[in-house]
């Protein structure tokens, strides 16, 4: 029997969400990002743990400093970088040609804004690009509602713990997705690698708790 999606390749596992047989090829390359997985599937949770495996590897894998950088951002600042991998792994989901690539550039266009802000000048840099610059504006969204929780608008979070982000650590959590994101592209498995495992790890709602933390 040939898989229902591809009707190419040997169905061998049963799909709970299209109710039929596919291959582990489309089971592997479209869960969660075309197919929408049931959280109970087998193959979901295997392929979960292999993933947040090889993404702690990555995190290991890198330079000393990056390395110690990007886990004391983690343990400080797990809720806000749990919050900007959301916002990364719905947008994933809505914008299917973003690229790693993206997070990278949207990224360094912030931490130009918040280095120079550290420097003593207030400056918000921008991107031409409008897919990158929508990007960075929500990232940078994500940022202020914690550096500023009770803004103009009144609907930023405020955690009765931590009520203002410090600029450092804002540079910090944005120098970690960079990290990530620049980790995933170096293996040239993907172009999407580092979206696409945020897409598939990180839960339907907000968690204030990065999904590389136990």
């Amino acid at each position: 029997m040939k898989c229902i999606l591809c009707n190419q390749r040997k169905a061998k596992r049963l799909c709970p969400a299209k109710g039929g047989l596919i291959c582990a090829q489309c089971c592997g390359e479209k869960r969660v990002l075309q197919i929408e997985c049931p959280e109970n599937c087998g193959y979901l949770k295997a392929a979960r743990e292999r993933e947040l495996a090889d993404h702690s590897k990555r995190l290991q894998n890198m330079d000393p400093g990056d390395q110690g950088r990007n886990k004391k951002a983690l343990q400080d600042y797990g809720d806000v970088i749990a919050h900007l991998e959301y916002v990364l792994a719905h947008y994933r989901l809505s914008v299917r040609s973003l690229k790693d690539k993206d997070v990278i550039r949207a990224a360094d266009v912030l931490l130009s804004t918040y280095r120079t802000e550290d420097k003593g000048i207030l400056y918000e840099n921008s991107s031409d690009d409008l897919r990158i610059e929508s990007l960075r504006r929500e990232l940078h969204k994500v940022v202020e509602s914690y550096r500023n929780p009770q803004g103009a608008e009144g609907n930023a979070i405020l955690d009765p713990k931590n009520n203002r982000l410090p600029l450092r650590a804002a540079i910090d959590c944005m120098g970690y997705l960079r990290s990530m994101a620049a980790a995933y592209l170096q293996d040239r498995r993907s172009d999407s690698g580092y979206l696409d495992f945020l897409a598939r790890m990180v839960p339907r709602e907000e968690k204030r708790r990065s999904i590389v933390l136990p």
